[in-house]
């Protein structure tokens, strides 16, 4: 129950999603009726559909179509930026084109209820109408001696008398002419009745208040129309609606009139709309003419988060879809918590926040998918496979291989924490970053190690918890200092899970120091800003800053400040959806033709990854000229070692003894088309090379005919490699090496 309720928080917050809120247009129609699927269908040139749809929605399309003033231009999107549709003449198209206009025959029993219509105008007869589609028993009093009321003075009596005769094609109701109503108790024996009297009509000396149609005083009357002041279009939707009215009441013996319609809530996105002005057209609309212009409609929804979150738009899906797939995930209807439709989605969210930055609701559907992946893998019910690799990399940036605290004083005034990625990208980020905070403030520490952010995004709750109370410990025995932070995703991660513990982005540092740039670059560069500053502005303007005092031009992207978009990297979703993730790589480095000015390693690593020519702030602050240099996987491992090498070399020589030689288990070397291929695969050389040495140590080598080489496999964490290799006079080559995300049981285990 506990996990139900904390899944359903969060839930309650994406289901707030204004998604389903009505368009403007429908929002502004007295029938209130899906103009988005009639205008879907005329698009698409089903004019027959359309007439369906409109039957469906306004009672009698022929009325709608000839008396409809269009409330709806007024509210149509499209006329602050170019013309509203013109759904007037759209309806009057589809009622001429559409080949099938014929009412829908209701083949249903007849059903037990009298209902008497007071009115045999346009709200009277479309409320009869309705009550004879559900096949009750109805009535019809006219004072008059012909039907239509106001009709016939709108149109032509012939005319308005053809429409009412083709609406009633399958519908039949006694009709009592020449017949006034001027009391109520004329009414006894009937079960309800709709006054509908027209203009100046008798209200029957009955009160009523509220939204129309309304219920009067009277139990069981009910009135709307022009006699309450309604016009000719709005009579014909309020008679609609009486008819559900005087159902509910049959049904229920409850006086309910029509509740008051709460106005959409709809927002825009101003990207939706772009200048598309309606073709001039003399005459009514041929079919092409109809379809280009239902063709205009923007089909507005809420939808600002599929607009910017690129994992919406690829998966087509938008918050409350997304909400129900992840339930049913979480809570498959079985207590073995097995469900798997969600469970690829749920780790394809970078968990950028973007999506709550442009909801006008603040939703972040990362929070959620957060918690849903918590709550999964805590019941061992989520692929482990998808974020293996991550926790193992994290796992060597806290160990003695890498990781490093250390300070001149016991309680120095700032210690500067590059974070995991940063070092592993190039150990010069570790290392002349300290040199350099040492310049400014001497007593300085430094803190070589991981924030967490993989225990996070792997939805190891146990995990980060451990990782966390490490980082508060260490932090609590230097004295409290502040963190100097590389990386910004070290930054939210700090600020979300530790905000007792003060940090700052070393970037703002030096800006507020007025650390002068080591290095010159006279180009003219796009500012990729790193989604954790996204609410930020403070420190994006300060990495613009340095970057103009260091001979840059600094330019924007289309997509930057709060409306940045993630690189890729956030979430480490590439081992769930590797064609998404290097898809959205793509996107963003193809975003401008300029260089990319970042500050973030991990965007700096993935985009040049894509070929596009990045530098870091860092660059120009330290004074590297990195180029298009990438460090491959083996690389990655090698700059954080040799980070911690350097930096007790220099600083701590007393330290000297902490420091841990990689060895491997056995002397293994690979061309570098090999050791490439490893890096894709994220196979460490030294767990080949363990691999083979328990192969060769247990006698499990395969040997391959054709080629004469050594085949074996071995489990490396959870997953199974196998390599291709051969012996050599100083120890094994490699050939090949692949890894499966499983483990293989053979009879010896």
């Amino acid at each position: 129950m506990e996990e139900y309720d904390r899944l359903k928080a969060v839930e309650d917050v994406v289901k707030a999603c204004w998604e389903k809120e009505a368009p403007f247009c429908a929002d502004a129609c007295p029938f209130h009726f899906d103009i988005r699927e009639f205008l879907g269908r005329i698009g698409r040139g089903s004019f027959n559909a359309a007439y369906r749809a409109l039957y469906k929605g306004v009672g009698i399309p022929e009325l709608t179509a000839r008396l409809c003033p269009g409330y709806c231009r007024e509210a149509c999107a499209r006329k602050d930026c170019d013309q509203p549709l013109d759904l007037p003449r759209l309806e009057q198209a589809v009622c001429a084109l559409s080949s099938n206009t014929r009412p829908t025959s209701y083949n249903m029993p007849a059903r037990p209820g009298r209902f008497a219509v007071v009115g045999a105008g346009i709200s009277g007869l479309a409320c009869a109408l309705r009550l004879c589609q559900r096949k009750y028993q109805v009535t019809v009093f006219e004072q008059s001696d012909r039907i239509g009321g106001s009709l016939n003075t709108l149109l032509e009596p012939a005319e308005a008398a053809a429409i009412l005769d083709k609406a009633f094609t399958y519908e039949k109701y006694e009709l009592r002419l020449n017949t006034r109503v001027s009391d109520p108790e004329q009414l006894a024996g009937f079960d309800g009745v709709y006054l509908a009297t027209g203009s100046g009509g008798d209200t029957l000396g009955l009160s009523w208040q509220g939204e129309l149609p309304a219920a009067t005083d009277r139990p069981g009357c009910f009135i709307g129309g022009a006699v309450c002041g309604a016009e000719p279009i709005f009579s014909l939707a309020q008679g609609l609606n009486a008819a559900r009215l005087l159902e509910g009441w049959l049904q229920t013996h409850i006086m309910r009139g029509q509740e008051p319609l709460r106005p959409t809530r709809m927002q825009l996105d101003p990207a939706a709309l772009t200048y598309d002005p309606a073709a001039p057209v003399e005459g009514p609309y041929t079919k092409e003419q109809a379809q280009a212009e239902a063709k205009r409609c923007i089909n507005c929804r809420c939808d600002s988060c599929r607009r910017h979150c690129p994992m919406m738009g690829y998966l087509e899906k938008m918050p409350l879809r997304i909400q129900d797939e992840v339930h049913i995930t979480v809570f498959p209807g079985s207590l073995d918590h097995d469900g798997t439709v969600a469970q690829r989605l749920i780790s394809t969210c970078s968990q950028c926040g973007l999506c709550g930055e442009v909801c006008p609701q603040h939703i972040d559907v990362g929070d959620f998918l957060r918690v849903a992946h918590q709550l999964m893998t805590t019941h061992k019910s989520f692929p482990w496979s998808f974020h293996e690799f991550w926790l193992r990399d994290m796992e060597h940036a806290r160990s003695g291989r890498s990781a490093l605290t250390a300070a001149p004083t016991a309680s120095p005034r700032f210690m500067y924490f590059p974070g995991c990625q940063a070092p592993a990208s190039h150990a010069a980020y570790a290392v002349e970053g300290y040199a350099l905070l040492r310049e400014l403030e001497q007593d300085s520490g430094v803190w070589l190690s991981c924030c967490g952010a993989p225990a996070v995004w792997a939805g190891k709750e146990s995990l980060q918890v451990e990782v966390f109370a490490d980082t508060l410990r260490v932090w609590e025995s230097y004295g409290r200092p502040t963190l100097l932070l590389a990386c910004p995703t070290c930054l939210s991660m700090f600020e979300r899970y530790l905000p007792q513990i003060p940090v700052q982005l070393f970037s703002d540092f030096l800006r507020e120091r007025q650390v002068p740039p080591r290095r010159r670059l006279a180009a003219e560069v796009a500012a990729f800003d790193p989604c954790p500053l996204r609410q930020r502005p403070e420190s994006r303007e300060h990495i613009r800053e340095l970057a103009v005092s260091a001979g840059c031009t600094v330019r924007e992207l289309p997509e930057h400040g709060r409306e940045s978009q993630c690189c890729s990297f956030g979430g480490q979703i590439d081992d769930t959806d590797r064609r998404y993730a290097v898809g959205l790589a793509q996107q963003r480095a193809a975003a401008s033709e300029l260089p990319y000015l970042v500050a973030c390693t991990n965007c700096r690593d993935v985009l040049q990854r894509e070929g596009k020519t990045c530098v870091h702030v860092l660059d120009l602050m330290l004074g590297l000229e990195r180029g298009d240099e990438l460090a491959d996987l083996e690389q990655r491992l090698s700059n954080r070692e040799t980070a911690k090498a350097e930096i007790v070399r220099r600083w701590f020589p007393e330290r000297a003894g902490e420091l841990v030689t990689r060895r491997m288990a056995v002397e293994l070397s690979c061309a570098p088309e090999v050791r490439a291929k490893l890096s894709r695969e994220r196979i460490r050389l030294e767990d080949a090379a363990a691999v083979i040495a328990a192969a060769e140590a247990g006698g499990r080598v395969l040997l391959d005919r054709n080629s004469g080489h050594c085949i074996a496999h071995g489990p490396v964490g959870r997953s199974t490699v196998w390599t291709e290799y051969e012996a050599t006079a100083t120890g094994y080559l490699l050939h090949n090496a692949y890894g499966h995300r499983m483990s293989i049981e053979s009879e010896a285990d």
